[in-house]
C-alpha cells in the first residue's frame, strides 16, 4: 500500500504538472480521478502511449470540454513524462516540493484579466473600505482555504500560531505560512524581510506574503521588491516563497465566492 501511495503521488504530481503549466482549469478532480487511473492501466514497471490514452478516455470528466483541448493531444503530452517514470522507485518529494506544488497549483493560478474585471475592481474596493479590514481578510482567507481543501481534496490542518504568520497550516507533512497585508499595514521592504526571515527562522516550508489592500503606486513598488526577494530565497529550495497581488486575491475570492460584505 504505502509504495501504491507513493507510485500515485508521482503520476498526480505529473498530471498537475501538465495541467498548471498550460493553464487548464481542473474542476471535477480529474487530475485524482486520472492518476488512479493510470496506476490502474499501468504495465509492470512503466506506460506506454496506449496505456496513457486508454486512461484518459475511461476517466469521465469535463475537463477536455472547459479547457477546449483533445485526449488525444493531452495523452501525447503526457506520455513523454510517464515514460520515464519508473514506479518501482520512488523518489520522495521534498518538503519545498510539496509546499511549491500546492501553492502555485492552487493560490498563484494564473487567469484571464479580460474577463470578470468589474466584479474583481468591486472587491478590491472593498480592501481599503471595509471596517477592520485585517480581521475581516484573514476570516476570507481562512474560508478560501477550506474551500480549496474541500475542492481538491487536500487535506489542511490548523496548527500552533508562528510569529509574523496570521495563518498557518499543515499540508501533508508541510507547514505553510500566511500573513495578509491590508489597508495600512506596513509593506515596506524592510518588513517583507523581517517576516521572511522569520518564516525561514520558525523552518515554514512555504510562506505566502497576501496584498488584501488597493493597488497604489506603494503596493506596486512592494510587489516587485517582494518577487525579487522571493526569487532568491526560492533558488536555494528551503523554503518556497510566493505572493498574492490585490487582483488575483480578488480574483480568487471572486472565484470561489468569498464575500466581504
Amino acid at each position: 500500500m504505502k509504495n501504491k501511495n507513493k507510485a500515485e503521488s508521482r503520476i498526480r504530481s505529473l498530471v498537475w504538472d501538465l495541467i498548471h503549466n498550460n493553464k487548464w482549469q481542473d474542476l471535477d478532480d480529474f487530475s485524482l480521478k486520472l492518476a488512479d487511473r493510470l496506476l490502474e492501466t499501468g504495465t509492470n514497471s512503466t506506460f506506454s502511449l496506449r496505456n496513457v490514452q486508454d486512461a484518459v478516455r475511461q476517466t469521465r470528466t469535463n475537463f477536455f470540454v472547459v479547457n477546449n483541448v483533445s485526449k488525444q493531444d493531452f495523452s501525447q503530452l503526457l506520455f513523454p513524462q510517464l515514460s520515464q517514470l519508473d514506479l518501482t522507485e520512488q523518489t520522495r518529494p521534498s518538503r519545498f516540493e510539496v509546499a511549491m506544488r500546492f501553492i502555485s497549483n492552487y493560490l498563484e493560478v494564473g487567469y484571464d484579466r479580460s474577463k470578470f474585471i468589474e466584479e474583481r475592481n468591486q472587491i478590491i474596493r472593498l480592501f481599503g473600505s471595509i471596517k477592520k479590514p485585517h480581521a475581516r481578510l484573514l476570516s476570507a482567507f481562512e474560508t478560501l482555504l477550506q474551500r480549496i481543501s474541500v475542492s481538491f481534496q487536500v487535506a489542511l490542518h490548523g496548527t500552533k500560531e508562528y510569529s509574523g504568520v496570521d495563518i498557518s497550516k499543515r499540508l501533508q507533512e508541510v507547514t505553510l505560512g500566511f500573513q495578509i497585508k491590508s489597508v495600512n499595514d506596513d509593506i515596506s521592504e524592510d518588513k517583507i524581510r523581517s517576516q521572511t526571515s522569520k518564516a525561514l527562522e520558525y523552518c515554514l516550508d512555504g510562506f505566502i506574503w497576501i496584498y488584501g489592500r488597493p493597488l497604489t503606486k506603494d503596493v506596486e513598488s512592494s510587489i516587485q521588491a517582494a518577487y525579487h526577494h522571493f526569487q532568491r530565497i526560492n533558488e536555494n529550495r528551503k523554503m518556497y516563497c510566493a505572493l498574492i497581488h490585490p487582483e488575483l486575491l480578488a480574483e480568487l475570492f471572486r472565484k470561489y465566492k468569498i464575500s466581504l460584505e
